[in-house]
């Protein structure tokens, strides 16, 4: 599943319950709870910088056949998946004839502003549930905390809340989160995502390698 030895990168990776798909190494924030700058892109041991971008079929080989045994499919890496949403509809497609019973993507709600449209239809098309980072409902401080690359900066924010309300209306399940101990509006964020009909989790802040 992950490659041979874990000092390589890993495309497909277990954590929990669940396999996760390392996608992409790309992302549009650089967030300053983001434990990839202090472990160098480790995660429990697997290396997930990716030298260049997988292939459908090299995530699919390194995938298992049999995908019934995990509770769920989850597209999360370093990267941001929407950077590649015809992959990942592909690869979703693929996951079900493997017996994935639900397939999640993590997300930091920017695919509107990276892809110049809005997503969320193609994501319904594919999706069980989305989980979107957000953190902050502060201008200033999402800037701050998310640290958008220039391109999206002054216009993430409202495109984050705006995903929010559009994936609640297309995606059977809307989740969004805020890393507890960095979030300084937690409460605020909760209203946020209440009022546009998605769930909210504080969620744990990740302060190093679990090995």
């Amino acid at each position: 599943m992950e490659s041979s030895t874990k000092e390589k990168f890993s495309l497909v990776y277990r954590y929990g319950d669940g396999l996760y798909v390392n996608l992409t190494s790309r992302c549009p924030t650089a967030c300053r709870f983001c434990i990839k700058f202090s472990l160098d892109y480790k995660y429990r041991g697997f290396n997930l910088k990716l030298p260049g971008e997988p292939s459908v079929k090299e995530i699919l080989d390194a995938a298992p056949a049999d995908l019934s045994v995990f509770r769920e499919v989850v597209f999360c890496g370093y990267g941001e998946a929407t950077f590649r949403i015809k992959e990942m509809e592909e690869l979703a497609g693929a996951f079900r004839s493997r017996g994935a019973k639900r397939v999640r993507l993590n997300t930091v709600g920017l695919g509107n502003l990276i892809n110049g449209r809005d997503v969320t239809p193609d994501l319904a098309r594919f999706l069980d549930a989305v989980s979107i980072s957000l953190n902050t409902v502060d201008p200033l401080r999402y800037e701050e905390i998310m640290r958008p690359l220039p391109e999206y900066r002054g216009k993430a924010l409202a495109s984050v809340l705006d995903f929010i309300s559009a994936c609640v209306g297309r995606v059977p399940e809307t989740t969004v989160t805020a890393v507890e101990g960095t979030a300084p509006d937690a409460d605020a964020v909760r209203r946020a995502a209440e009022e546009r009909g998605a769930r909210f989790v504080l969620r744990p802040f990740l302060a190093e390698d679990a090995g």
